[in-house]
């Protein structure tokens, strides 16, 4: 059941990915854009998360730009959190929609603030033996910085400070450090 929702979970992430790329590819003659795919490992005290995201905004812009931001990820919790609960595994996956808003700093260094939503779901098995899924709907707030040294081909790097609020039976929120890396095109 997780694996097929997962894998339709991805199938629609790329469909979705490549029609905002292509119907961006009739707008961009006027406007220069960045288009990003990174993936971003974030750490905190009780969990480890990755996502896969992908993002488009226009380069060097003088105003903050606010694009729309799609991802999708998976958390692991772990440690003594588990323990106390009584808890074997707890497993999540969640598709992200959110808006990434950038300052353009100069020398392709940009300053990040989003916020997003991410339904998903929650698989948890007990130390018995019993599993629960569940489905799942957070919260996300992020800041931090972005450097694309090449502005039309090339690596990006970037490192962000998370926060996280959701309907979790595990973990609720969350607090953590994440570092990104990715191309633009």
């Amino acid at each position: 059941m997780i694996a097929r929702t997962l894998a339709v979970s991805i199938l629609s992430f790329a469909c979705l990915t490549l029609s905002l790329s292509a119907q961006s590819l009739s707008d961009s003659a006027a406007i220069k854009q960045i288009h990003l795919v990174t993936y971003e490992q974030i750490f905190s005290k009780n969990c480890n998360s990755w996502s896969v995201q992908y993002r488009e905004f226009e380069k060097e812009s003088q105003e903050f730009v606010i694009p729309i931001t799609l991802s999708f990820g998976n958390t692991k919790v772990r440690g003594n959190l588990l323990e106390d609960k009584n808890i074997k595994n707890v497993d999540t996956y969640a598709l992200g929609f959110g808006f990434d808003g950038y300052e353009y700093m100069g020398d392709g260094l940009y300053f990040n603030l989003g916020v997003g939503v991410s339904p998903g779901i929650e698989s948890i098995e007990k130390q018995n033996n019993d599993k629960n899924t569940k489905f799942l709907i957070g919260g996300i707030i992020n800041t931090g910085l972005l450097y694309v040294p090449f502005s039309d081909f090339g690596l990006v790097i970037g490192l962000k400070i998370t926060g996280r609020l959701s309907n979790s039976d595990v973990l609720a929120r969350s607090l953590g450090f994440g570092i990104e890396a990715g191309f633009n095109f």
